[in-house]
């Protein structure tokens, strides 16, 4: 399983000094997490960071004072959650929750989503080595979605997903935040989430998309005073 990387470890991989690092990180705006009190950052989403630093020019189309930081339950509807993906490839995957959330009216453009998200894989797979993914077009695209949501999708047996430790991947994120901060934001949220054993084991146990959902509201109530929903506006 991949480790946590130091304060100081990460600043050295970002080439940031470790000061502004923690401070970024306490703001939300980059990825990690506080275990016994010090800050802990996951490779995978420090890359993930770089990543939307690379392509923020093309994300600005969305006014920053309507971006608001709105907690879990507006965020992930139990409806969004798929508890049996059937798939057993990547871009079944993919196809599979892309087709589930245009049923619902989230997406607008099906095939620009599927695409982006292929995209997205194959440039860098966004699986990590404790069984999950979090799925995100590379660009954030507010005029392909009329409303910004995350999506979960389960495979129990799990998918070949391009996971750093070639395992299976079991859960799956589906992101479409309005811009930067607030998926950065999430990103650390839901990493949070899953890196703790007992709540990974219960999402990949429940019953159905109600527990599934259940616990994430659970476990999104417990979340460090930094990472918690603001209900103001979102960064860029």
């Amino acid at each position: 399983m991949e480790s946590y990387m130091t304060a100081k470890e990460a600043a050295d991989y970002l080439k940031l000094a470790e000061r502004t690092l923690v401070r970024l990180a306490h703001e939300g705006q980059i990825p990690g997490v506080k275990i016994g009190g010090q800050w802990r950052f996951r490779r995978a989403l420090l890359d993930e960071y770089l990543d939307t630093l690379a392509t923020e020019t093309v994300t600005k189309t969305a006014p920053t004072g309507q971006v608001i930081d709105t907690p879990m339950e507006e965020i992930l509807k139990p409806e969004a959650i798929l508890p049996d993906l059937s798939s057993d490839t990547r871009e079944g995957v993919i196809h599979e929750m892309v087709e589930h959330v245009t049923e619902l009216g989230l997406v607008r453009d099906r095939g620009w989503f599927e695409s982006a998200l292929a995209a997205r894989e194959r440039l860098v797979p966004t699986a990590v080595p404790e069984g999950v993914a979090f799925m995100h077009a590379r660009r954030r695209a507010p005029d392909k979605f009329p409303t910004q949501f995350i999506a979960l999708g389960r495979s129990k047996a799990g998918v070949v997903f391009g996971s750093p430790d070639m395992g299976r991947t079991h859960i799956f994120f589906l992101l479409a935040l309005r811009n930067d901060a607030l998926h950065l934001r999430w990103l650390s949220r839901l990493a949070w989430i899953v890196r703790n054993p007992a709540r990974l084991s219960g999402l990949t146990e429940a019953a159905d998309a109600a527990e599934m959902h259940a616990l994430l509201l659970e476990a999104a109530a417990s979340l460090p005073a930094s990472l918690r929903p603001t209900g103001k506006p979102a960064g860029r």
